[in-house]
């Protein structure tokens, strides 16, 4: 079941946020990498807010040109939360944060201009570091 959450996660966070179409998959103990799934359509400048069918908010983050900028954060459907990313023209560019549904983190690390750089933690859900990984693109 832990699998399946993950898969949807990476699905419905990690996807582009143009018009064409983007993938999405796992790799064990590392990051959540892009991949083939249709796209919504895009709002070009403003906020963007997806809902579950409860209200709460699923997704929330600002659009420019069309394409993720600032901070984006995720949801599970009890408004607890599920991940926070950093965009800059619509690329991952900075910290990023995963947690739990049991409000542990996941993992933490940094993008630069897509790619991990940099010291990446990731934790078991109750809360022991599992990995530490350095990513020097």
């Amino acid at each position: 079941m832990r699998q399946l959450a993950l898969f949807f996660f990476s699905t419905i966070v990690l996807f582009s946020c143009n018009n064409s179409t983007t993938k999405s998959s796992v790799k064990k103990d590392s990051v959540f990498t892009t991949s083939s799934i249709p796209t919504k359509q895009v709002i070009q400048n403003g906020e963007s807010i997806e809902r579950y069918a409860n209200g709460v908010i699923k997704m929330q983050g600002m659009m420019k040109d069309g394409k993720r900028d600032g901070l984006w954060k995720s949801f599970y459907d009890n408004g607890s939360p599920w991940s926070e990313t950093t965009f800059a023209d619509g690329k991952k560019n900075g910290k990023t944060t995963t947690w739990y549904s049991n409000d542990q983190k996941r993992y933490e690390g940094f993008y630069t201009n897509d790619k991990e750089f940099g010291v990446w933690t990731f934790w078991n859900e109750k809360g022991k570091v599992t990995n530490i990984k350095n990513c020097n693109n």
